[in-house]
């Protein structure tokens, strides 16, 4: 089986037999350029996805803004009233 290949640096194109491939087959044979790249394993990264900050920015945080504390609470002060006298 047979591939043709282009070298980026020296713009020549060239053809490989690829059932006899070998180490020294990475390189172009014009300009020994190595034309053959590592390949990269995926990271597991996590991350926060989210839309362009630019037109809506509610994920980020302004410190410049004071941050508006809201303490919720089931009882109020008008339930004991009555009791207090």
């Amino acid at each position: 089986m047979e591939m043709a290949f282009m070298c980026k640096k020296c713009k020549k194109a060239f053809r490989k037999d690829m059932s006899t491939y070998e180490e020294s087959d990475e390189y172009c044979p014009h300009c020994d350029n190595h034309y053959v790249l590592d390949a990269k394993t995926p990271q597991a990264v996590v991350g926060v996805e989210g839309e362009d900050t630019r037109v809506d920015n509610r994920m980020l945080k302004d410190d410049r803004m004071k941050q508006q504390i809201q303490t919720r609470s089931v009882i109020t002060d008008d339930d004991f009233s009555d009791l207090l006298g």
